[in-house]
């Protein structure tokens, strides 16, 4: 499994360094990989459908708060936030989304998903992620363990989101309506990633700006 955890941070941390930026992070990333794969197989294990993601939910903020991040859950609806300053400098957001489609699950992985949800008419679905959103929580949590273990290298902060509801374009909007950047630092920039089968790892693409949009349908923050 690619986890393309060393070019998001080295965007990041691009945005945040300053000139005598330490040594490259791959050590720290090698080291958080055994245990991101286990997530990355509970989390595909055990997905939820949009507005559904209570323990997905429950499960990102565990993380961001064991790697060291004041956390609020809740917004939004299972919306988090996961908040980490480091001095002066520009406010960095990093996004995942978590939730799963309905779909039912045919590749045969030891850790294939089983799980069934409700949909708007009560009727069980089987539920899968079938659109990459583990793999996306996976690298949005290496990326904000090895950013905390890292602070010397920059300055800043950063603001980690876990988005709902992305599938169905809700998550976003629901969490600008509760007051997302009045409620928490706003940011200069705004980063995300989406897993494609057939592109190799590579550095993201950043502007300055506070908006930005997904590869599926989704909503600009």
């Amino acid at each position: 499994m690619n986890f393309p955890i060393s070019a998001f941070v080295s965007v990041v941390v691009s945005l945040l360094a300053y000139p005598g930026l330490a040594a490259d992070p791959d050590p720290l990333v090698e080291a958080e990989l055994p245990s991101l794969v286990a997530l990355y197989q509970e989390l595909h294990a055990n997905p939820e459908l949009s507005l559904q993601e209570a323990e997905t939910a429950a499960r990102i903020a565990q993380e961001l708060r064991g790697a060291g991040f004041e956390v609020i859950e809740g917004v939004g609806g299972h919306g988090v936030v996961g908040v980490l300053k480091n001095g002066e400098g520009p406010t960095v957001m990093v996004r995942t989304d978590l939730d799963a489609l309905p779909v039912k699950e045919q590749t045969g992985a030891s850790y294939a998903s089983v799980k069934t949800g409700k949909d708007d008419f009560g009727r069980a679905v089987p539920v899968m992620h079938a659109c990459g959103h583990d793999i996306h929580m996976a690298s949005f949590v290496g990326t904000a363990r090895v950013l905390a273990k890292r602070r010397e290298a920059w300055s800043g902060t950063l603001v980690m989101i876990g988005q709902p509801a992305e599938e169905r374009v809700l998550g976003a909007r629901r969490m600008l309506a509760d007051g997302l950047f009045e409620r928490f630092p706003k940011p200069d920039y705004a980063l995300a990633l989406h897993s494609r089968r057939r592109c190799p790892t590579a550095p993201s693409a950043s502007s300055r700006a506070t908006h930005w949009r997904t590869s599926t349908p989704s909503t600009s923050w």
